[in-house]
């Protein structure tokens, strides 16, 4: 059970850390928000922490992000900190994130791959909308991404029944079922201020990260 949440949150911190990097680094931020985008950083050395006993090589991404969080400025400012620490962090996290899927196979591989893009996704909006960010490009990519990254995770499920023996593919039907219906239920809340148009709320991202989680763990547990 450890080992499936902890995959889950490896998938989601690694996604919502290379979101991060690319708003920090490339976007047109005022420096306060560039303050409380620093502040966010903590929660995904928070996340890595999470991940090591699952996989020892998110001490990496640890140790390197959270030196970074801890040199970089929360308050106002036009500095982005050690970016150099920040590319090493991210070159982790990828690293970890192979390493973990060393041994499982190609297609459970593939599948934490689609979650890296779903839950990682969804963890980057709340942390966005949390920093108060006005990039409202994002708002609109991001549940996008979310909907093909579900997409590609119902055809790696597919794929991965299809290739075991029908009594074991029949074990895993509901499984299946419930994952892409907490996926899709999950995406739904996500992309509803897109068809309210509106600004996200912190409390509809919650509760689709929540759900997207649960489907995220549901879907794991069926290839690991």
């Amino acid at each position: 059970m450890y080992e499936i949440f902890s995959a889950v949150i490896l998938t989601g911190v690694l996604g919502a850390q290379a979101v991060l990097a690319l708003v920090l680094l490339k976007g047109d931020i005022c420096p306060g928000q560039r303050g409380r985008l620093h502040k966010a950083f903590w929660f995904l050395v928070a996340g890595w922490a999470v991940t090591i006993p699952f996989s020892p090589f998110s001490a990496l991404p640890f140790i390197t992000l959270g030196i970074f969080s801890l040199r970089s400025k929360s308050g106002k400012t036009r500095q982005s900190g050690p970016v150099p620490l920040l590319h090493l962090s991210n070159g982790f996290g990828v690293l970890a994130l192979l390493m973990s899927g060393v041994g499982q196979g190609l297609l459970p591989t593939l599948l934490m791959l689609s979650q890296v893009l779903l839950v990682g996704a969804i963890t980057a909006h709340c942390l966005l909308v949390r920093a108060r960010s006005r990039l409202q490009a994002f708002h609109r990519i991001l549940p996008v991404i979310g909907v093909v990254a579900a997409m590609l995770t119902a055809v790696t499920l597919a794929v991965g029944s299809m290739m075991l023996e029908p009594d074991a593919a029949n074990a895993l039907v509901n499984s299946v079922l419930m994952s892409l219906g907490l996926a899709l239920a999950g995406v739904v809340v996500w992309a509803s201020h897109l068809l309210r148009q509106t600004a996200p709320h912190i409390a509809q991202l919650c509760v689709s990260l929540i759900v997207i989680g649960c489907a995220s763990g549901v879907a794991l547990s069926t290839m690991i």
